[in-house]
């Protein structure tokens, strides 16, 4: 991503609309018989779908759909569910070859419904950003108006919590508020003996990791010489 973003003159940034709760269970069922031919794996398969828990209802209609067809397809995937999280891959893994091999775009990244796609080439972009919300009808997908973007690399695209602009990778301000919110709340769990050491271990090791990510140095500096955690 950031050697695409300092190479590119613009991006495509896009975000599927509602994704989980968007996911069709007839059409991924469908996916993933493509790959899997065993009758007992596709029945656990089908069995953790149909199973899934109830979503927040998605109202979308696409070609050849009548006034009912939104409501009469089932849909939906948890979030956080680590199966959700395969079977979110296995979803968009058509559109990933589409945008490669299709619409040959060298310089692309996707993470689950986050994906953008760079070029010198401003019309190109335009294009292919048509080109992929016909390809998400089959889907029954559809683009989120307001988060998905074509603008120029110069004006720092985020990505995963950080913000790449031409000379640094930031921490995105909404990403670092709410991580200095998880760590006071860590201070207090520890402090009345809700978490143990190894609890809190675990979580500064995680976001230390996260923000080594960007240029971060003097802003980890900055948080962690301060942070003190006292069991009372």
């Amino acid at each position: 991503m950031l050697g695409f973003a300092r190479s590119s003159s613009y991006i495509l940034q896009c975000d599927i609309k509602k994704y989980f709760p968007s996911l069709d269970h007839e059409i991924l069922k469908a996916l993933i018989r493509r790959k899997i031919k065993c009758p007992d794996t596709l029945w656990l398969i089908d069995t953790i779908i149909d199973n899934s828990n109830e979503q927040e209802a998605v109202i979308d209609y696409f070609p050849s759909d009548d006034l009912l067809t939104p409501i009469e397809r089932k849909r939906g995937l948890p979030i956080g569910n680590l199966t959700s999280q395969f079977f979110a891959n296995i979803y968009l893994n058509g559109l990933d070859h589409f945008i490669k091999e299709v619409i040959r775009t060298p310089k692309y990244v996707r993470y689950v419904d986050d994906f953008a796609l760079f070029a010198d080439d401003r019309d190109f972009l335009a294009e292919a950003r048509g080109k992929i919300e016909e390809y998400l009808i089959k889907l029954r997908l559809k683009i989120h108006p307001i988060k998905s973007q074509l603008f120029a690399t110069k004006y720092g695209p985020s990505f995963l919590g950080f913000r790449i602009l031409p000379d640094r990778v930031r921490v995105r301000n909404s990403n670092l508020h709410r991580g200095r919110r998880r760590l006071r709340r860590l201070q207090q769990d520890y402090a009345i003996g809700t978490i143990e050491w190894q609890d809190v271990e675990r979580a500064l090791t995680s976001w230390m990791a996260h923000l080594e990510h960007g240029d971060t140095w003097q802003l980890r500096k900055q948080i962690f010489d301060s942070l003190t955690f006292v069991r009372h």
